[in-house]
């Protein structure tokens, strides 16, 4: 699948933990406005770290390899990877 996200941090929350997998991992989430449409914002947990170091208001690259809906709550997420 591989989608690849680039845009401007907007929130972002550290030293999260959940289960991918099957594993308990850290990881962080935010919402990004994306760069070619920053309207559009895009909320993305990046997987197996405990924070990135971007800030608010940092650009980032991110490599989008799953992607979860919430039907209930009207979102969609997706699982990343932070790209270089």
């Amino acid at each position: 699948m591989d989608i690849k996200i680039e845009g401007t941090i907007m929130t972002k929350e550290t030293g999260l933990h959940a289960s991918f997998e099957g594993r308990d991992q850290p990881y962080v989430r935010c919402t990004v406005a994306r760069l070619d449409d920053p309207r559009r914002h895009v909320e993305a947990r990046i997987v197996g770290v405990e924070d990135i170091p971007q800030q608010v208001g940092d650009v980032v690259r991110l490599e989008a390899y799953r992607v979860v809906t919430d039907r209930n709550a009207g979102v969609v997420r997706f699982d990343c990877r932070l790209l270089p």
